[in-house]
């Protein structure tokens, strides 16, 4: 496709994109688009923080260290069980991290999860494995609920949340060994792959527990800060518009517009040809150049809605919702 104005191909992309209204008293992106954009952003790092994830860092454990959970528990009741859950559930690196910033920032929600982890630890043949699990399920309420304290930390805490989701792209093509339909396909075929990349201290583990931390850092700058802007400006929807042109440049999404046009390929070959990754940095970077002023208004209104929607049928609520009217933002 070209985009000079002879070839013509300039008219493929104007037929994606419309044109920037003339500026209004309110953005013409509604409150559901801004949730729909940011979803990609908050749900990863909501993802790695609710299925601990991702990296081999430095500093693991040396061997010897860790006490199995069966000589953890021995002999203690549930509140005792408690106390050495505190120190000895994850007695990583990271994990220690996690646990002592929870328990200085959200108390209540730190004495919460030791107990979901002791009842667990406290069954027959519990392991760490096992801990990491309930941590999980506890993890997607917790974050849930923090999401506007995430949405009031702004441009920063806008860009500190890509960066996390760029080491998640970085990882998932590491543990899966490629970053497309097959290497995925391949990787899922064999159980033992997912449950190696899992388990305590493994490869997903170890980088989930420190985007973990990065989050309750974000909640803990967050929580007590005033309310962030409760709407887009117009300057926001010309900033999206410009970045979401500028993306589709990028040679990978060019290629798939041509192939779409030319309607060759099955829809079921043209996935298998998208590397999930790759075009996942483009987003980020595409994203990280937005104006602060523009990253923060929809960091706020973003995380606002997300929750929301989450609350009400998740993302099927928000692609759900009604489609851009006149003047809109739209990607038809």
């Amino acid at each position: 496709m070209s985009f000079d104005k002879e070839g013509g191909g300039g008219n493929d992309l104007r037929r994606l994109v419309k044109p920037v209204s003339p500026p209004k008293e309110k953005s013409g992106i509604d409150a559901g688009f801004a949730a729909l954009a940011l979803g990609v952003v908050a749900l990863s790092a909501g993802g790695a923080m609710a299925a601990p994830s991702v990296f081999s860092w430095m500093g693991g454990i040396a061997a010897g260290q860790v006490r199995p959970i069966a000589t953890v528990v021995a002999g203690l009741d549930h509140a005792a069980v408690k106390a050495a859950l505190a120190t000895e559930a994850f007695p990583d690196k990271h994990g220690r991290e996690f646990m002592k910033l929870l328990a200085a920032e959200f108390p209540s929600d730190h004495d919460s999860l030791l107990n979901r982890l002791a009842d667990t630890a406290m069954k027959p043949g519990a392991d760490r494995t096992d801990l990491v699990m309930e941590m999980n399920q506890w993890s997607l309420g917790f974050t849930v609920a923090n999401l506007p304290a995430i949405g009031r930390t702004g441009a920063e805490g806008f860009d500190k949340t890509l960066g996390l989701v760029s080491e998640t792209l970085r990882v998932v093509e590491d543990v899966a060994g490629g970053c497309d339909l097959k290497a995925f396909e391949k990787f899922a075929e064999d159980p033992a792959n997912l449950l190696a990349a899992g388990e305590y201290d493994g490869k997903l583990y170890r980088f989930g527990m420190k985007a973990s931390t990065s989050l309750l850092q974000l909640m803990a700058a967050g929580r007590d800060k005033p309310p962030g802007d409760a709407a887009l400006l117009p300057k926001d929807e010309r900033a999206v518009q410009a970045a979401f042109i500028s993306m589709m440049r990028d040679p990978q999404i060019m290629s798939l517009i041509e192939t779409g046009m030319r309607g060759n390929l099955p829809p079921d070959e043209m996935a298998a040809k998208i590397n999930v990754c790759q075009l996942g940095r483009t987003i980020v970077v595409k994203l990280k150049d937005l104006p602060s002023d523009t990253k923060a208004r929809l960091w706020s209104v973003g995380a606002t809605e997300l929750k929301r929607a989450m609350a009400n049928g998740g993302l099927n609520a928000i692609m759900s919702q009604r489609p851009p009217g006149p003047g809109q933002f739209s990607m038809r």
